[in-house]
């Protein structure tokens, strides 16, 4: 429900999908392609890039900062980012529940791109830029939310 009624384009609406059915390349489906995991911190696996990997960890608190909602940043001990995911959504309602569920999407999209097809290095003002901008996109295309989330963050 959260994936398929989201206001987000078909490729991330899929992305998701991948993602919640952990069918994402990490580091053994990139190993028998010979290719290098995204992250060399851990056993790589879809909720470690999504959730406990450092970077993710500080992109999810900067991201959710911009809106004032960093008291729902991943917390130590949470161990699925589908179950973080829903947490976090169940925390607000109405419109900023709309929001927000984009801000996550638009989150993932940009974690996953920026980690697995970008050959510089990982860097979090970089990423924070590109989501940024992205929710300035889905706001201007009328995302059901996303306007609501930053008129509420500026109060």
């Amino acid at each position: 429900h959260r994936i398929w009624r989201s206001w987000a384009p078909g490729k991330c609406r899929f992305f998701m999908w991948l993602v919640a059915h952990d069918r994402c390349w990490t580091a053994d489906w990139l190993a028998r392609r010979g290719l290098p995991p995204y992250c060399d911190q851990a056993e790589e696996s879809i909720n470690h890039l999504l959730l406990f990997c450092v970077f993710a960890r500080d992109f999810w608190f900067s991201l959710l900062q911009s809106v004032g909602l960093q008291i729902l940043a991943p917390q130590i001990g949470e161990e699925f980012f589908d179950d973080w995911w829903e947490k976090v959504i169940l925390a607000v309602g109405g419109q900023l529940q709309k929001g927000l569920n984009s801000l996550v999407i638009i989150g993932v999209w940009t974690i996953w791109n920026h980690r697995g097809f970008d050959v510089v290095p990982a860097c979090l003002t970089r990423a924070l830029l590109l989501a940024s901008e992205e929710l300035q996109l889905w706001g201007l295309a009328r995302a059901k939310g996303i306007l609501y989330l930053f008129t509420q963050s500026s109060l």
